[in-house]
This record gives C-alpha cells, sequence and structure tokens, in this order.
C-alpha cells in the first residue's frame, strides 16, 4: 500500500503554462516537479476589470497548453496545467510589458512615487478529472520618488523588456519599491499563497508534487 501511494506520487507534475524566469525560480524553490511549456498564439485580451483580464488571459494560457501538449500526451497520467498572468494597474490605465526604453521610461515615471496594484490571475487544469480552478490576487506596490537620472541608470541595469510595469520586484527593482500591502510574490508572478490554495480546490497538497 506504501508503495503504490509512492507510485502515484511519482506521477504527479505541475505543467507551468509561462516562460517566465521568475516563476520557473519560485516552482524550484518550492521543489516541485514540474515541466515548462510555453503557450503560443495565444490572444491576450485587455477587459475593462483588470481581474478579469488576468483570470482571462491565464486561463487562455493554460487551456492552450491542455489542449496542444497534454490531452492526447502520453507522458505523465496526471499533470495539472497552470497558467498565470500579471499585470500593473493604476488610475484606470494597464502598464503592459514595454516595447522599448522611450516607453519603459514613460511607465516608471507614472508609477513614480504613487502605488499601483499588481493583480495575477490563476488557472489550473486537472488533466485527469478536467476540473479547472481559477483565482486572482492582488497586491498594493508604492514605489519611491523616482528622479529621470535614475529612470535611466535603473534601465541601464536591467532587461525590462519582458516584464509588466517595467520593473523586477525580485530583480534590481527592489530598490525602487518603497513599500508593498500584500504577497511579495504576487508582485514577481505567482502568489504562492493563491496557488496552494486552488491546488488545495482540486484536492491536492504541495507535498503531492514535491521533487524528492
Amino acid at each position: 500500500m506504501e508503495e503504490e501511494e509512492k507510485n502515484k506520487k511519482k506521477k504527479l507534475k505541475i505543467i507551468l503554462a509561462s516562460s517566465s524566469p521568475r516563476r520557473k525560480s519560485i516552482l524550484e524553490m518550492l521543489k516541485l516537479d514540474f515541466d515548462i511549456v510555453v503557450p503560443s498564439g495565444v490572444n491576450e485580451k485587455v477587459l475593462k476589470s483588470p481581474l478579469a483580464t488576468a483570470i482571462n488571459n491565464s486561463y487562455a494560457k493554460a487551456q492552450w497548453v491542455y489542449n496542444n501538449k497534454t490531452a492526447n500526451n502520453p507522458g505523465p497520467p496526471q499533470a495539472l496545467v497552470a497558467g498565470f498572468d500579471t499585470i500593473i494597474y493604476m488610475r484606470g490605465k494597464y502598464f503592459g510589458k514595454p516595447c522599448d526604453n522611450a516607453q519603459a521610461e514613460q511607465y516608471l515615471a507614472d508609477l513614480s512615487g504613487r502605488t499601483h496594484k499588481a493583480v495575477t490571475g490563476i488557472t489550473i487544469i486537472d488533466s485527469k478529472s478536467l476540473k479547472t480552478v481559477s483565482g486572482y490576487e492582488v497586491t498594493e506596490v508604492t514605489f519611491n520618488k523616482l528622479d529621470k537620472s535614475f529612470i535611466k541608470y535603473y534601465l541601464e541595469k536591467e532587461n525590462i523588456t519582458d516584464k509588466a510595469g517595467a520593473y523586477d520586484i525580485s530583480g534590481y527593482g527592489i530598490i525602487m519599491v518603497k513599500k508593498i500591502n500584500g504577497c511579495f510574490y504576487n508582485v514577481a508572478g505567482l502568489p504562492v499563497g493563491k496557488f496552494l490554495y486552488l491546488l488545495g480546490m482540486l484536492g491536492y497538497k504541495l507535498k503531492d508534487f514535491c521533487s524528492f
């Protein structure tokens, strides 16, 4: 019976539907057994509500990976596909991934000295039961006052083209942050507490996916 339980656990795996190195790092820190499949051709939508936007896009990413890589895959008999989408939102405006340094400078100038919201949508699809759960996490982030010379200096130090809002709180961008209200890891793209809560809704615990 014990051996059967061990074998069952070995078959459980997380499929991370994301190319984010920060999300990968957080799952590694949690010591989970996971693979990465990057969704392609997903049409990310911007809706009126930031919560609806983040959840919709996380669902689209998870569903793409499930449909294209997991549904007919003879790999792990039981895999959970986890999709995430993080957006930066302030005063009715979305701050996505900047297309160039000029836009990044403008983003950081707008966020300077103000409080914005980091919103992450999460969707997890259980490939065995086909149950799907979604949720979100919101963290308030207050920036220090940033002058133009500092913004230029920061952009020379960190690659921000793949980062919503043009900063990385888990990297050099931490020096711009005055305070946060909420989950730190949410700002990095993977709110750990909410992720574990959604796993629980599907009947799983963190240890079910441990890599050791």
